[in-house]
């Protein structure tokens, strides 16, 4: 996601808001409430997947864009989980975050709060994350009780142990920003997908080295 946080602090027409008031809305997007799914591959994108390279989807329209990145972790799906909940750790692993942790719990539904940005610049994205660690997914959507510098964002992760050492991750976002042009958008979506599952591949692995 730095890829896409850093592009969004480039678009001068995107707002920041911060502070703690309430989102301008309770979701756009529908929310996942529910596994997922393996996201559908192609046999020639398997192969692609199998021979270790990231395989990507996107679609956009207007003012959103949404799509889906699967990657071959050779780690086992504890360690892919380890990672990908170690909000306190982004700072050091996740390009640009300068500061993420959660600010509340209830059960298996985390709130995690993360500021990214660069000399200058700060943009602040609160998230509300329902981990369903043993069914093997975790959704997310915005903390609508707070401000986030998107307009609407919904995402989930899937993690598969498909061997000994090494697991299939699924991930997929949808994002809507407002005010920037229709190339923007792609470029935040393609950017999202390109480095969504890159850091968690390179810690995972890294940690069972």
């Amino acid at each position: 996601m730095h890829r896409l946080i850093l592009l969004l602090l480039l678009v001068p027409t995107v707002a920041l808001a911060g502070g703690h008031q309430p989102h301008p809305h309770r979701g756009v997007f529908a929310p996942i409430t529910s596994d997922p799914g393996a996201v559908e591959l192609t046999p020639e994108e398997t192969a692609r997947m199998e021979a270790g390279r990231l395989v990507q989807k996107m679609k956009q329209s207007d003012d959103s864009g949404w799509g889906s990145a699967v990657q071959l972790v050779d780690a086992p799906a504890r360690v892919v989980w380890d990672t990908i909940l170690s909000y306190d750790r982004y700072v050091d692993w996740v390009d640009n975050v300068k500061s993420c942790s959660v600010y509340r719990r209830d059960g298996d539904t985390l709130w995690v709060g993360m500021t990214s940005g660069i000399p200058g610049f700060s943009f602040d994205v609160y998230t509300r994350n329902v981990v369903k660690r043993d069914e093997g997914w975790m959704a997310w959507t915005l903390d609508y009780d707070r401000t986030s510098d998107v307009y609407d964002m919904v995402g989930s992760w899937r993690v598969t142990e498909v061997g000994a050492r090494r697991t299939r991750l699924d991930y997929s976002t949808r994002m809507k920003v407002r005010g920037v042009p229709n190339f923007v958008v792609k470029s935040l979506t393609k950017s999202s997908l390109e480095s969504g599952t890159a850091w968690v591949k390179e810690q995972a692995e890294a940690a069972v080295r």
